[in-house]
């Protein structure tokens, strides 16, 4: 049986912040689902299909939003402008997570990530999962578990919401990018047919997949073994 609940709940070549060893990863990254589940359940989380986007500090200081790859996302200064707002809430420069989707696919995300967003239109919606400090982000790895990062980004994104400058234009934007930053809910998945029964209403949905998340594991940028993906059979 599935039971649903939130779990207290180059541009510029890598853009990131000049660290000694740093990782090669920007981000944590998951494998492909083994097919188990572990006793007593995982968290899931619905994979829209579209392009990791990361928000921290560039080598100028600047926050921006950047693909896994360090490319910055342009066009998304509503985005931004939620984004600064829940960093101000958070009382310290942090590394929000996520995906963020354009027009719902992967092409017209990939079209605006290119530069299409110079041709107008509406920012897309950055769907976030994870935050840390960028502290953490920096020396590659949060320790803090996977239900409480979740747990603050979902408090962040909450006090901000409810802010009075919450839906302000942009400066600059005269609200032409009024794109959206929605926190992406947990599922606790108990069996591995939960997961299969759960991703097969995904994939009728039109959406990517799953993703599988241990929640006492840490974060740390690379590819890890608590983080699987469930894709639709014959999918890349």
């Amino acid at each position: 049986m599935t039971h649903h609940r939130v779990l207290s709940r180059p541009a510029t070549p890598i853009g990131a912040i000049e660290i000694k060893n740093r990782p090669a990863s920007l981000c944590q990254l998951a494998g492909r689902w083994s097919g188990n589940v572990p006793i007593g359940g995982i968290s899931g989380e619905l994979k829209a299909d579209g392009f990791r986007g990361l928000w921290f500090a560039g080598l100028d200081g600047q926050a921006r939003l950047w693909t896994r790859n360090g490319q910055a996302i342009g066009g998304i200064e509503h985005l931004a402008h939620r984004l600064a707002l829940m960093e101000r809430v958070a009382g310290e420069p942090m590394m929000f997570d996520g995906e963020y989707v354009v027009d719902g696919t992967l092409a017209a995300t990939k079209r605006w990530c290119e530069a299409g967003w110079k041709l107008g239109g509406n920012a897309g919606t950055l769907h976030l999962f994870d935050a840390m400090p960028l502290s953490d982000w920096q020396r590659g790895r949060c320790d803090m578990r996977q239900i409480e990062r979740k747990a603050r980004l979902v408090a962040i994104a909450g006090e901000a919401a409810s802010s009075p400058i919450a839906w302000e234009w942009a400066p600059g934007s005269r609200g032409a990018s009024p794109g959206t930053v929605e926190i992406l809910d947990d599922i606790w998945l108990e069996t591995a047919d939960d997961v299969r029964d759960e991703a097969n209403r995904v994939w009728a949905r039109g959406l990517e997949g799953l993703m599988l998340k241990d929640p006492e594991a840490p974060y740390v940028r690379g590819r890890v073994s608590w983080w699987e993906k469930v894709k639709r059979p014959g999918a890349a």
